[in-house]
């Protein structure tokens, strides 16, 4: 039920719907963010509405973490007061334990106001684009909305989120669900790299001099698609350590970024490598365990 002063426990389930909701919103921030930045057009234009739509629903977000109601663990009362949400509680969804009905999930208690969180997500949200515009009149093509727009990454700890309930709750595979937050960190790791790669290209002042201009003539004005491909394709094989030799650095800042990227790359390589172990060995631990179990029980019989 909803009143007044909060939203009740029974909304838990309309709850866990929207955190679901804000996470899809989170995947096209993690996209768009460094999209935006190395593609700059985008940002002014195809993508704007889009964003600032994506903004609104934080926003949305925020105001209602204000309504949502929490359970005291020291009286096991339901906590509807605004001032202690605010002040000492945030509602998460993604208690340690995941039993659905029971109404201690409702909530992870965290502080928020006071943290860091309540600030980070007002800066994450702001449109800072449409803010400008608002107040001169005319679009800003600058770099630094490109930069601040870097503030909406803020939002992937809802993912990581996410993850952590999944991993703890018996309806899903933990193998599965692990192996689908590396493909994610990867997949982050490689268009991130390969954004940030091309906006150095475009940035420096002999186009002719850079990794992407040495092969594409005058590719500032191609299309921003194919400037896309040639980045994925770059840190693609750098990250897995192919490196054909076609795509390479030009100048210094180019060099030193890749030096960056391939000791990053040393390390994410060897996180993959581990987990991935790990699951499989814990797989295979088990299903002799469950083999040895059987085995003994026929045996006994």
């Amino acid at each position: 039920c909803v009143h007044l002063n909060c939203v009740c426990a029974h909304e838990y389930v309309l709850c866990r719907w929207w955190q679901t909701f804000l996470v899809v919103l989170v995947v096209y921030s993690a996209w768009s963010s460094p999209f935006e930045l190395a593609f700059k057009k985008v940002a002014t234009g195809s993508l704007l509405p889009v964003d600032l739509a994506v903004d609104a629903f934080f926003a949305i977000d925020i105001v209602l973490t204000f309504f949502v109601a929490y359970l005291d663990k020291s009286t096991y009362l339901l906590v509807d007061n605004h001032e202690k949400i605010a002040m000492r509680e945030h509602a998460f969804l993604g208690e340690k334990n995941h039993a659905p009905l029971r109404l201690n999930n409702t909530c992870h208690r965290t502080r928020y106001v006071t943290k860091l969180w309540f600030p980070m997500d007002i800066a994450s949200t702001l449109p800072f684009q449409a803010i400008y515009l608002l107040f001169t009149g005319k679009m800003h093509k600058g770099e630094a909305f490109g930069f601040l727009n870097l503030l909406r990454l803020w939002r992937l700890r809802r993912v990581s989120e996410l993850f952590t309930r999944l991993e703890k709750d018996t309806r899903f595979s933990y193998f599965w669900t692990r192996y689908c937050k590396l493909i994610c960190v990867t997949l982050f790791a490689v268009h991130s790299a390969g954004c940030f790669y091309y906006w150095m290209a475009v940035h420096h002042k002999k186009s002719d001099d850079t990794w992407i201009g040495a092969q594409v003539h005058d590719f500032e004005h191609e299309n921003i698609w194919m400037g896309y491909t040639y980045s994925m394709y770059w840190s693609i094989v750098t990250l897995t350590t192919v490196g054909y030799g076609d795509l390479h650095a030009e100048n210094t800042g180019e060099k030193v970024f890749n030096i960056f990227y391939m000791l990053f790359n040393i390390g994410l390589t060897a996180y993959l490598i581990g987990n991935m172990t790990n699951l499989v060995v814990h797989s295979a631990v088990r299903t002799f365990a469950m083999v040895n179990s059987s085995t003994a029980l026929v045996m006994n019989i």
